[in-house]
């Protein structure tokens, strides 16, 4: 068994409607959270949510073109309600680790790995985008947006590593599963990921070599005439 594959960009209304339905479950997750359940608060400002799971499942069903539409998406959906701040701080860690996991796609393409080992790679790539990238970003934003002194943005930062990292495993390991709980026969339907072509058939092309020359046959045909 393999693991998803990336799909290229697709542009049929089909794939449109699944952006949309992703996106809508996505911008749900962030206007309506259940504090304890959907919204787990940490450290700081900090909190755990399922908000990557969906970004992760367009990913792998769709590619990584309309994930980060729909990071984008997510990120319009939270600066409306004024959240500018938090929707930039948002955006962007999923935008690493979205990147992490296309990273960690090529480098295990075209290797001989159990699905196991794969899905180490997956996570552990994932994980070190989001906190590597969130520590050097947060130094960046945290000044911008609240006026924060080096000093409290690198404390920030080195809160929050730990925790991005946990959040990347959540989306990673949230997301691949969900999307292999998809039946087969569903995954079919809707075209997602790997599985687009095989339910159309298949045409096979022969080598030049086995295609038979019509003088060839031409000739047979006249030898056997006159035989």
């Amino acid at each position: 068994m393999q693991w998803p594959r990336i799909s290229p960009v697709r542009k049929d209304s089909k794939s449109i409607a699944l952006l949309a339905l992703f996106s809508a479950m996505v911008i749900m997750l962030e206007a309506y959270p259940i504090l304890g359940v959907t919204d787990i608060r940490t450290v700081g400002f900090f909190t755990l949510d399922p908000t990557g799971i969906p970004l992760v499942i367009v990913l792998l069903g769709l590619g990584g073109f309309y994930s980060i539409i729909t990071i984008f998406i997510m990120w319009v959906s939270i600066a409306y309600r004024g959240k500018m701040a938090s929707a930039t701080f948002k955006g962007v860690a999923e935008l690493l680790t979205i990147l992490g996991i296309i990273l960690a796609k090529k480098i295990t393409r075209r290797r001989e790995m159990s699905e196991w080992t794969e899905a180490f790679v997956w996570v552990v790539t994932a994980s070190l985008f989001r906190s590597v990238g969130m520590f050097f970003a947060t130094l960046i934003l945290s000044p911008f947006f609240h006026a924060a002194t080096f000093e409290l943005a690198l404390a920030d930062a080195i809160l929050y590593f730990p925790w991005n990292i946990v959040q990347a495993c959540i989306n990673v390991i949230g997301g691949v599963l969900l999307y292999k709980a998809i039946p087969i026969e569903l995954r079919l339907q809707a075209e997602l990921g790997e599985d687009i072509n095989r339910g159309k058939p298949v045409i096979e092309k022969l080598p030049p070599d086995e295609i038979p020359e019509t003088r060839d046959i031409g000739e047979t045909e006249s030898t056997e005439e006159k035989g």
